[in-house]
């Protein structure tokens, strides 16, 4: 998947189905939908660089998502919901709550 030439200023939306809506802010179209869990998704978080979305769930997972392929990068397993995900601001840590 190539690279976005210039991106547009996205709105993450979670769903209590599973699902990671991402939304062009300024027109209110639908990006991309992104089936991202087994289970209701209870937060989601971009990185501040904007490179990455963490998404956390009632599956027990964390969700690491490239924003300009949406592939998974990483999934961080839990043994109980994960109710909270964010990123530190050097982008080196995300943390989560179970």
């Amino acid at each position: 998947v190539p690279k976005r030439q210039r991106r547009v200023q996205e709105l993450a939306v979670v769903t209590s189905n599973g699902k990671l809506l991402i939304y062009d802010s300024a027109t209110g179209s639908t990006l991309r939908t992104i089936d991202a869990h087994n289970d209701d998704i209870n937060c989601v978080a971009y990185s501040f660089d904007g490179s990455t979305v963490a998404t956390a769930s009632d599956d027990h997972a964390v969700r690491l998502w490239n924003t300009d392929t949406y592939a998974c990068l990483h999934t961080l397993q839990h043994n109980n919901f994960v109710w909270a995900v964010a990123f530190s601001k050097l982008n080196r840590s995300v943390v989560a709550s179970c």
